[in-house]
């Protein structure tokens, strides 16, 4: 059972790996497949019942994927088509929203500070039952925002609302976050923004039990710049964390204490046993029931049917997360089996829990925290019985520190790989910071803070009693954790090559500590794992120099959305052209995208920016820019950026860098107002050119081709993004391009690239490529050719991601 079990979580990891999800009738048949392997293995066929097992968990699997795509088929509806205007919507507000006066929704200043607010944006995931008053055969869950909201929306209310959405996507990017791939966890299939408008209403006005007791919780808690902590704790609501918070979390590696998870569910089950354990044993309750009717009751039934409404309690507070699911799950099945009285391997009850997982959350296994949190778990037992022997002596305290320091250490050593993968950098102070914050918040600061909340509908007195005695907690630690954040070298930030040589070296450690017999290091074993550390380190080593050898240099085109940021790389020097934009809400593409890829291939300064004019959709990420990174030269025909390290860009100039020759063609004059003002790039390294054009029009085109009328390109960043302003046919048809490169937003309102400027190339038998379609565009050029590779086609070509 064992194998089965666990060829069937394989058979539905294999199935991510697919680029697309097969029809309903290739899973249809690949089913009937599995069945019959099944049947005829009945006779201790082996390889027979495995394979079953693993086609099982990948039709599960893609089954849930086909249905989930087919969402807007199923409602006969088309998601391209509804997204071209806007539509009215009525279904449910599904996320918290903390209780806010009704004078402030309607007034243009902040309620906090009282100062103009920017961007006031309400942000919530909602579960839409109508479209344009049509009711659907299935729900459709959507993420919006609204910007100077007219409604207090709460969780639990039906609304009508207004909104312009768009299919669910994400920026692209090697090194980003995925948005697409968090989306489709979430099981969201559209993003958008309400729009205000006098019939935007509340259908009905009830709010779930979950945000009337997070409402009263906040409206008890004081001003108090941790008091956000509580509430991540008690209701799983992580939106009032600020950045300063965050960003402490981050580098001490403890982020995990308040996502309510195992760790807290945990403690919740256990503490509620053992307290209803021992109230049933002192009270009097022979005086209150028969001694015969005493004696047909297992106690132990009624704490565990306690321990469990309690934890199911807990999780309903923190909103069923993905996590919450996963320890409540573990939970149950422990509890079944302790009530069946049935014995069963720790590797038996960990494999039950990863089928049930998968058959309960599937697309939970595409998030990075299934995977830490699988992990974790299989460190923490396979430590517990590798130690068992050191564990086992000594006096009970004694026994505790070894277990929470021998614990602690596998954890932090051995989830330092897939901490990389994930998050490329890892926190050097994770282990001193985790094994001073995991015993204090598990026996302080989290049990005071549930008791807070259970406590609240009873006396909220004394609910505000428990929450300062819980601050208190939380400040005496998180003095200790500023102290370590703010150490200089407190998070190592890796490339992709450090991130490969931390998979190799923790996969090795795994293997050394727990599928050795004895931990022994002999010579002849010492010696034959350093050779294979070597070999292989030196392979990728030797891998990396030849992709960055002088004579190969890349073009980067950033995924950014509707904007434009171009990075030339060679070796480990690369200059960037234009940086994407910025917005008030502070999302900008330098940390969302450009800063992300830098890191991930080892760029740590830039040696020249050059910005090609001043629009935000190119320029409006400078600031951040010049913040984050060293820059040698700033080219920027801007009075505002003027300094010593600055230069302007015009007509006629040019410069060699890494054995290329970079010509400025344009502008004529030294200005960055227009679109026509756009500094304009001919990049050559003698074989091959690239042209980079800015958002200049077709005026400009012609100009360009009378002044330099010998003019050719390899390779052309498409002026304007593709818009009908630009792209002339004389101006194709001189540069005979053989990749033509858009770099446009997903469904933008403007339709770039336009139809007409799309044939244009197409009639020129150019090769158009386009990154809301393919995702981030790297195009390598050598002395042998030029070829290409899209985030969506070769770096990340799987189905949960496109």
């Amino acid at each position: 059972m064992d194998w089965w079990l666990a060829s069937f979580f394989l058979g539905a990891i294999l199935s991510l790996f697919l680029p697309i999800v097969p029809d309903i009738f290739v899973l249809f048949l690949l089913l009937l497949l599995a069945i019959s392997f099944f049947c005829f293995s009945y006779h201790a066929n082996k390889p027979l019942r495995l394979s079953s097992g693993l086609i099982f968990g990948a039709v599960w699997m893609l089954f849930n994927a086909f249905n989930f795509q087919q969402l807007w088929q199923t409602n006969n509806l088309s998601a391209i088509e509804l997204s071209s205007k806007a539509q009215w919507i009525q279904g449910q507000v599904l996320s918290l929203h903390s209780p806010l006066k009704q004078d402030n929704l309607n007034s243009k200043e902040s309620p906090s500070s009282g100062k103009p607010s920017t961007d006031k944006r309400m942000r919530f995931n909602f579960s839409a039952t109508h479209i344009n008053k049509e009711k659907l055969t299935k729900v459709i869950q959507l993420r919006l925002s609204w910007k100077n909201a007219s409604l207090l929306l709460q969780q639990g209310q039906t609304v009508q609302l207004k909104v312009k959405f768009k299919p669910a996507h994400g920026l692209a990017n090697l090194g980003g976050f995925s948005y697409k791939t968090w989306l489709n966890s979430k099981n969201i299939s559209a993003t958008g923004y309400v729009i205000n408008h006098k019939s935007n209403r509340l259908v009905i006005d009830q709010t779930s039990m979950r945000q009337r007791l997070f409402s009263q919780y906040k409206n008890l808690l004081p001003e108090h710049e941790l008091a956000p902590l509580l509430l991540a704790l008690g209701f799983g609501s992580r939106a009032e964390l600020s950045p300063a918070l965050w960003q402490v979390l981050q580098v001490t590696g403890t982020g995990h204490l308040i996502a309510i998870s195992g760790l807290h569910i945990g403690l919740v089950a256990t503490g509620s046993y053992f307290i209803i354990m021992l109230l049933i044993r002192m009270l009097p309750l022979n005086s209150i029931v028969s001694c015969h009717q005493l004696q047909t009751i297992n106690i132990r039934y009624v704490a565990i049917g306690f321990s469990m409404l309690v934890a199911l309690s807990y999780g309903y507070l923190a909103g069923f997360s993905l996590p919450t699911i996963r320890a409540l799950l573990m939970l149950s099945l422990y509890w079944c089996m302790r009530l069946l009285a049935i014995k069963v391997s720790i590797k038996r009850w960990l494999l039950l829990t990863l089928f049930l997982l998968t058959l309960t959350t599937p697309f939970s296994l595409f998030t990075a925290s299934f995977w830490l949190s699988v992990y974790a778990v299989t460190i923490i037992f396979l430590t517990l019985w590798r130690f068992k022997a050191k564990l086992s002596t000594g006096s009970k305290l004694w026994r505790f520190i070894k277990g929470l320091i021998i614990i602690q250490l596998s954890l932090t050593l051995l989830l330092l790989p897939i901490s990389a993968v994930f998050f490329q950098q890892i926190s050097v102070l994770a282990l001193f910071a985790n094994i001073v914050a995991v015993p204090w918040m598990s026996f302080v600061s989290i049990p005071l803070c549930l008791f807070s909340v259970l406590i609240m509908p009873i006396s909220e007195a004394l609910a505000q009693f428990f929450i300062i005695l819980c601050l208190e907690s939380v400040q005496l630690l998180w003095h200790y954790l500023t102290y370590l954040s703010i150490q200089p070298w407190a998070v190592i930030e890796l490339a992709k090559f450090h991130v490969q040589l931390l998979v190799i070296g923790g996969g090795l450690s795994v293997v050394i500590l727990f599928f050795q017999p004895k931990i022994t290091f002999s010579y002849k074993s010492a010696t034959a794992l350093l050779c294979c550390s070597i070999f292989i380190f030196s392979g990728l080593s030797i891998n990396e120099r030849k992709r960055n050898t002088l004579k190969n240099w890349q073009l980067v085109i950033f995924d950014v959305g509707q904007g434009l940021s171009v990075l030339i790389q060679r070796e480990n020097k690369a200059i960037l052209y234009d940086t994407g934009a910025s917005y008030t809400s502070g999302f900008n593409m330098i940390e969302a995208v450009v800063l992300p890829y830098l890191q991930y291939a080892g760029i740590q300064k830039l040696d020249k920016v050059i910005i090609s004019h001043g629009d935000n959709d190119h320029a409006g990420g400078l600031t951040v820019l010049q913040q984050s990174i060293p820059i040698a030269e700033l080219i920027f025909n801007s009075s505002k950026n003027i300094n010593s390290t600055n230069r302007a860009c015009q007509q006629g100039e040019a410069f060699h860098w890494q054995g290329l020759t970079i010509e400025m063609l344009w502008p004529e004059e030294v200005v960055a107002k227009e679109n026509d003002d756009s500094c304009i790039l001919l990049i050559s390294d003698g074989q091959h050119k690239v042209l980079l054009t800015g958002d200049i029009s077709k005026k400009v085109e012609a100009k360009l081709i009378q002044q330099y009328p010998k003019l050719q390109a390899d390779v052309l960043v498409v002026p304007h993004h593709g818009s009908k302003t630009s792209s002339s046919n004389a101006f194709i048809a001189q540069l005979k391009p053989q990749f033509a490169v858009v770099s446009a937003g997903f469904l933008n309102r403007w339709h770039m690239p336009v139809v007409g400027v799309v044939q244009r190339y197409q009639t020129n038998n150019i090769q158009l490529l386009n990154s809301a379609e393919s995702g981030q565009i790297i195009i390598s050029l050598s002395e042998k050719n030029i070829h290409y590779q899209t985030y969506h086609e070769d770096f990340w070509p799987f189905w949960f991601a496109n």
